[in-house]
């Protein structure tokens, strides 16, 4: 009523309610346009929407379709899109609107269940409306206030509009991450005259971890990630893709089992040799793998020590286009002996078991123990006391 109000609408003149039992039903204006209200939550004594099964309409606005509303409702009452479409050569129209949540919504249209962008059809739009585009600036003032005071996941979503906040829920392996803290907009500080540092973790699945980093000082920047293939080598060529008219040096991390050759592989051939020679257009590349990785526990020690209070004068940011790695340091927990938790699910396409945490985070964590190898190990050093366990690397299957 607000909103019509300020469209200079009157009540009972431009427009009325029609109520039943004391509800709204309709929104009935004078030229005989109708919107009709409905509920769309789930009733296990209406699994099918029988409700919807004669409505006709000819456009529809899906109000906080992340509280309760399941996708087979949002079907249903598109289907139901087809009042004078033809007569008027209209096209059929769905508004969804909804703070950010794990939910179908985030699956279909924003992030899909690998955290990668949903490759949208020309016909869909996803608009993101913060409270800072509200018109009005009191409301804002004031709302944005409130959110402020909000805990870290609420405040992610509300205010910020993060699709990919988590809510803790404690055993994080990495307690200190805060996405105000340690996520930007960082992409465009890639230079292309500084060295870049390329990271990588090997997995048929969920795939391949490679992620891009550049180094200031002891400010390191994670600009860039390519997760979605389960080769190294394709990872590779998305990579040089972009990347390949680099004119600095590239400095090479991974999980030391990558230089393992197996059953997958060619005679004398391993995952780094593949990436050596996806990467032979490069100016130079310049390899930094450890004999064997860091242990689990005590790395992840000292990582939460940096993102917590910058150990070392260490500092780390992380673009948020990097939705992969962003998650990985929220979700990713701590199991019993101090090392990653890394519970396996299984995919309900596929039926294929894997670990779909703890990778982004393996990368990164080989390569801020080799880049920063005297802090490291000076942390170890005085780390005795400190509950360093799980001293041995996860074996993972690898890509080729």
């Amino acid at each position: 009523m607000t909103v019509l109000t300020s469209m200079g609408l009157v009540m009972g003149k431009d427009y009325r309610y029609i109520t039943r039992s004391g509800a709204p039903e309709a929104l009935v204006f004078n030229n005989g346009s109708r919107e009709i209200f409905k509920e769309l939550a789930y009733s296990p004594a209406d699994e099918d929407y029988q409700r919807l099964g004669s409505l006709e309409i000819t456009d529809c606005w899906i109000e906080e379709a992340n509280d309760g509303v399941p996708e087979k409702g949002a079907d249903i009452i598109k289907s139901r899109i087809r009042w004078k479409l033809a007569e008027f050569g209209l096209i059929p129209k769905i508004l969804i609107t909804c703070n950010p949540g794990y939910t179908w919504v985030r699956l279909k249209y924003v992030y899909d269940a690998e955290n990668n962008p949903v490759l949208l059809k020309p016909y869909q739009q996803v608009i993101q409306a913060l409270v800072t585009d509200n018109p009005d600036r009191e409301f804002v003032r004031i709302y944005k206030k409130s959110l402020e005071q909000l805990k870290d996941y609420d405040r992610q979503r509300l205010l910020e509009g993060d699709w990919n906040a988590v809510e803790k829920t404690g055993g994080e392996m990495y307690p200190s991450f805060d996405t105000q803290l340690h996520v930007g907009d960082y992409a465009s500080t890639y230079d292309p005259q500084l060295p870049l540092h390329l990271t990588l973790d090997f997995n048929l699945t969920p795939g391949v971890t490679l992620n891009v980093w550049q180094v200031r000082g002891k400010e390191a920047t994670q600009i860039d990630e390519f997760t979605q293939d389960n080769k190294t080598k394709l990872a590779c060529q998305r990579f040089m893709r972009k990347y390949g008219q680099h004119k600095a040096e590239v400095f090479l991390y991974g999980d030391p089992a990558g230089k393992h050759g197996d059953t997958r592989t060619e005679q004398g051939s391993n995952d780094f040799t593949i990436v050596l020679k996806e990467l032979r257009g490069l100016p130079k590349v310049t390899q930094r793998i450890e004999a064997s990785a860091p242990s689990v526990s005590m790395r992840a020690l000292w990582i939460d020590e940096i993102l917590e209070h910058e150990q070392d004068g260490i500092r780390i940011r992380i673009d948020r286009k990097c939705n992969v790695t962003s998650t990985d340091y929220q979700k990713v927990k701590k199991a019993s002996d101090g090392t990653k938790d890394k519970k396996k699910v299984q995919d309900p396409k596929t039926k294929v078991s894997y670990e779909p945490y703890g990778h982004a985070t393996d990368a990164n964590d080989y390569f801020l123990c080799r880049c920063f190898q005297s802090e490291w190990r000076a942390y170890q050093r005085q780390g005795n006391n400190k509950p360093a366990v799980g001293n041995r690397s996860d074996v993972h299957q690898r890509a080729f």
